[in-house]
């Protein structure tokens, strides 16, 4: 049993160690497929943190108006009188 995986295991190194379908273009390939992929992934997140403080901003902009509005309403209303 010993012998038989010692054969598997010396018949599986040499055909992992010659193998000749990785080449150079495939390695710059693979390289510039993940550098992709981390670029979408940045700009992703990119994206979304910038909704959000679109979103955060149009938030505050709506309440300072809401705030101004019901001030200039109690203005009027105390120069009305």
């Amino acid at each position: 049993m010993k012998k038989l995986f010692l054969v598997f295991l010396t018949a599986g190194s040499l055909v992992a160690c010659n193998n000749t379908a990785n080449t150079t273009t495939d390695a710059k390939d693979s390289l510039d497929s993940v550098a992709n992929a981390k670029k979408a992934m940045i700009d992703s997140s990119a994206d979304v943190k910038k909704d959000k403080i679109d979103s955060s901003t149009e938030k505050m902009k709506d309440a300072v108006n809401t705030q101004d509005s019901a001030m200039k309403g109690t203005d009027t209303a105390k120069h009305n009188k």
